[in-house]
């Protein structure tokens, strides 16, 4: 374990020019990146929002950010003086009583809006793009460096023997869905610090933050990276498709709500990691059967269709317009019946295997609707739109009652593929 006057320094290949441009354009913004991080600190980590928290946050990420513009600078011997000053952070963080939960989610909030403008003075000193990313890498090491220091002094003060290990591997799961993809070579010194094979591809499962399952019977296995400390807690599982992985995330995540990205290179877990939360989001509202593992692949056409809402609500003012004739308790089902057919190219039998009734409750219900709708039914070029609105129609009513922004105004002439009572304003 690293002791209390453990050094800090930067690896950069800059010329002195480039130093001295990079260094001083920073320094002019320090006030600006202070601000901001105590904000969107303040905003995001419940811990810190109270007012005696903000003149902390602001001193400690105002030291980080002008210790890193003096590492940038420096062409001497590095310091250990920043080390130990997070040091003492971490040991103040357990006497107030906050975990290194909470102190991570302040450092990763702090940590976007530093490189932010970290990035913007790269740009405007027209710094080299290798150097660039070289810079951006260096910026994350250090955090970590930082994070690592803050680790031991909490655990020193809180009586707690420091796990280099976890530590390590928390770091790793933070560098890994967090941020800026990650170097190859990055990943693969933070992995073997870790103790963790690089796999090809991996997937990020994202769990209801809380845990409001049942208690673990089991841990993640030893080759799962464990986010489960984190304000919004993941797992990080390598070749999620490969033999008996699926049962297994099944049988291990029994019993409370989870959602699985879809399987990527490493250096893109992030972007996993965002599409499991949004599949995380549709068990969370319902729209998704929660009793079982949400694999966000099996849901890519709701997800995008959701992403999208206000204009896919501005569509079905136009397209299911034709809807309203029908009682609202009929609404659901013919939206359902509408979809299952055009998925079955207007195969009836298919469809009514798919819903689950007889075909010739299919056929009935397209005669209906045709009328309703009219040639527009059998417009190839309509196909697609009717399916992502239906999508959304589907995804967010339920037997009985239109969806939130699915709104009838009395009185007004129907415009949309068939004759209507009213029509649908999107709201």
């Amino acid at each position: 374990m690293d002791g209390p006057g453990q050094t800090i320094e930067l690896d950069l290949d800059l010329d002195l020019d480039s130093q001295l441009r990079l260094s001083l354009t920073v320094r002019r913004v320090v006030p600006e990146i202070v601000r901001e991080a105590v904000a969107e600190v303040r905003r995001k980590v419940p811990e810190y929002a109270g007012d005696g928290c903000a003149q902390g946050i602001e001193i400690a990420t105002g030291h980080a950010v002008d210790q890193f513009v003096e590492l940038i600078e420096r062409s001497g011997p590095p310091s250990g003086q920043v080390a130990e000053f997070f040091r003492k952070v971490g040991s103040l963080e357990a006497e107030a009583g906050r975990g290194l939960r909470e102190w991570q989610a302040a450092v990763n909030v702090s940590a976007r809006t530093a490189v932010r403008h970290l990035a913007q003075a790269m740009t405007a000193v027209d710094i080299p793009t290798a150097v660039y990313g070289q810079v951006i890498e260096e910026a994350f090491a250090y955090l970590n460096r930082l994070t690592r220091a803050a680790a031991q002094g909490h655990a020193e003060t809180a009586g707690e023997a420091f796990d280099t290990g976890l530590h390590r591997r928390r770091v790793l799961i933070e560098r890994l869905v967090e941020g800026p993809p990650p170097a190859a070579d990055e990943v693969t010194e933070l992995a073997a610090g870790a103790g963790w094979p690089v796999p090809r591809r991996a997937a990020v499962v994202a769990l209801r933050g809380g845990d409001p399952g049942p208690p673990w019977r089991l841990g993640p296995p030893a080759d799962v990276l464990d986010g489960r400390h984190r304000t919004q807690p993941c797992l990080v599982v390598p070749d999620p498709e490969g033999p008996g992985r699926r049962r297994a995330l099944e049988n291990m995540l029994r019993g409370r709500l989870a959602a699985v990205g879809p399987a990527v290179p490493v250096d893109r877990l992030a972007r996993s990691l965002h599409w499991a939360r949004q599949a995380l989001s549709l068990g969370v509202r319902g729209l998704v059967p929660g009793d079982r593992l949400i694999v966000a692949t099996e849901h890519l056409p709701t997800l995008s269709v959701l992403r999208n809402r206000d204009l896919v609500a501005g569509t079905a003012a136009r397209r299911l317009a034709p809807l309203l004739e029908l009682r609202p308790k009929q609404r659901y089902r013919f939206a359902e019946t509408l979809s299952a057919v055009l998925e079955c190219g207007h195969h009836s039998a298919a469809a009514a295997e798919r819903l689950h009734v007889h075909p010739q409750t299919v056929r009935l219900r397209m005669r209906r609707l045709e009328e309703l709708f009219g040639d527009s039914l059998h417009d190839p070029a309509l196909h697609l739109e009717l399916l992502m609105v239906l999508r959304a129609w589907l995804a967010e009513a339920a037997p009985g009652a239109d969806p939130p922004w699915f709104v009838a105004q009395p009185g007004d002439a129907g415009d949309a593929g068939g004759a209507g009572s009213g029509v649908v304003r999107a709201c």
